[in-house]
């Protein structure tokens, strides 16, 4: 029990609606493209149905074998369209009664589940219940809490009830303590915290009182949270009743669609502190390659370990960039699911103001402005948000995309330059062994005649001195070491010949 004195309320014909959905198929839209546990929604239907005593079980195409479900967008998986209850309240003779609605809706399930108190027994009109009837209905273990249903696209719980007759001309703001204590039912103090009250306004001419269902922004220190959505609706006449019944499958859509949106923009949260750090590992590379840069600017070129390390650099900042894109990616998926089910939701309440008309309610387009606040003005924030940050951020992606083609073009200069000089070096390896092995090839010819060494010298006669002796053996090492010479300068001068005018040398 809370520790604050409650003041019991009465009310008739209480109602508990619960609205969760869950993704079942990943962003692909693939068969092999599931989200995780797809079925999970249901088996939670099942322990709901448990933990109330009820020995049905849900039982629908797909579930709980792997039975093929029906083709389309917007699908009823139940094939006798819902499952009915009867049963008593949980540690009480009290009977309720009941409904469970199980959809596929694009690329999500549905689950929707209505318990109450009817509104007459035998012909005869139900007494009012206390408020606690919510209390009981929910049990110990709190099921109809997210913390229980965990479904991953959040969930939309709405209690009904008709006003006692001496409080139907009360105004919201003076039913704002009942609707505290109705809240208090589902939401006991002692186990989980209950959100604040949101908006307060009428709905058909009913009070209407909406608690929590907001992004808690973790900003960078952890992950946001959404707060529990309860709504309490209460009744001030049958009409207002009759309107939440006859556009119920409509409602059901306008709920899936605001959660759709709160989902996705608390995923943009999560993407926003993860595209920051990536962000600022982004930005923190790109500084030091530019003191790298500054600090090399005296050097002719960059030794073998720095270019080395500049390859290290640009894989790691082509790492990042890749990492990066994917985020923002993911960031603008978010943002277009946002716009998409927006006007999906705006969509939907034209569909509930025009079904209702035709049914013949004399409805105004002002008694269903508690939802349009969400279309007109929050919806329109996370968009405006989302795409400010997406400015921010892109700014990012264009750094790392210069930074790598200023490291690329680097690395591929410094190469180049290298691959060059060893080119050159190479070359003028290979002239020197050619040059040297036309030398060598004509000093060898001319040093066969190494024969002569033992001849005996000759006589050349000369002019001035009368004449002079010769060995053979001298005049062929001469001649052997001469014609070396000039193979070697002859092949070089043909080579450097050849070269300039563009021709190879063979």
């Amino acid at each position: 029990m809370d520790s604050k004195k409650i003041i019991p309320h009465t009310v008739y014909a209480p109602n508990l609606h619960l609205f969760a959905f869950h993704l079942w198929r990943g962003l692909t839209g693939e068969t092999d493209s599931l989200a995780p546990h797809p079925k999970q929604l249901w088996e939670r239907g099942d322990d709901i149905l448990e933990a109330l005593g009820f020995t049905e079980r849900l039982d629908i195409h797909g579930y709980p074998d792997n039975s093929p479900e029906p083709v389309g967008l917007e699908v009823n998986l139940n094939p006798k369209n819902r499952l009915h209850l009867t049963g008593t309240l949980p540690n009480s003779d009290l009977k309720i009664t009941g409904n469970i609605y199980t959809h596929r809706l694009n690329d999500s399930y549905s689950l929707t589940v209505n318990l109450c108190r009817p509104e007459s027994e035998n012909g005869n009109k139900t007494p009012e219940v206390d408020i606690s009837f919510w209390r009981n209905l929910n049990t110990e273990s709190l099921v109809f809490l997210p913390d229980f249903i965990q479904s991953s696209l959040e969930q939309t719980l709405l209690l009904t009830a008709f006003l006692p007759v001496n409080e139907r001309t009360k105004k919201p703001e003076d039913l704002a303590d009942l609707a505290h204590s109705c809240l208090a039912q589902v939401m006991p103090s002692r186990k989980v915290k209950r959100p604040p009250l949101h908006k307060m306004g009428e709905l058909f001419g009913s009070p209407f009182f909406e608690f929590g269902g907001q992004v808690v922004d973790g900003n960078l220190e952890g992950e946001a949270q959404v707060q529990p959505h309860i709504i309490i609706f209460l009744f001030r006449d049958d009409l207002a009743s009759g309107k939440l019944v006859d556009a119920y499958r409509q409602f059901i859509n306008l709920f899936y669609y605001r959660n759709k949106v709160l989902s996705a923009y608390r995923e943009t949260r999560t993407l926003y502190r993860k595209t920051y750090i990536a962000y600022t590992q982004l930005e923190h590379k790109v500084k030091s390659f530019k003191q790298e840069l500054t600090q090399n600017e005296t050097r002719l070129a960059l030794t073998e370990r720095q270019l080395e390390d500049l390859k290290k650099v640009l894989k790691e900042l082509a790492a990042l960039d890749l990492e990066y894109a994917r985020l923002l990616r993911n960031y603008k998926h978010c943002r277009n699911t946002i716009s998409i089910n927006t006007k999906n939701y705006q969509v939907t309440l034209t569909d509930i103001f025009d079904r209702l008309r035709k049914k013949g309610y004399d409805l105004q387009q002002q008694e269903m402005d508690v939802f349009r606040e969400f279309s007109d003005r929050t919806s329109p924030y996370f968009q405006t948000r989302i795409s400010d940050e997406l400015n921010y951020f892109v700014e990012g992606s264009s750094l790392a995309d210069k930074a790598i083609a200023s490291i690329r073009g680097i690395v591929e200069i410094e190469q180049t330059q290298r691959d060059r000089t060893r080119e050159q070096q190479n070359q003028k390896l290979q002239d020197e062994i050619q040059a040297w092995g036309v030398a060598i090839g004509t000093g060898a010819i001319i040093a066969s005649t190494s024969g002569l060494m033992f001849e005996e010298p000759r006589i050349f006669p000369l002019p001035e001195n009368g004449g002079g002796i010769s060995h053979p053996f001298a005049i062929a090492l001469f001649a052997s070491v001469a014609g070396a010479i000039v193979g070697w300068s002859g092949t070089k001068f043909l080579i450097w010949l050849s070269r300039r005018k563009g021709f190879p040398f063979r």
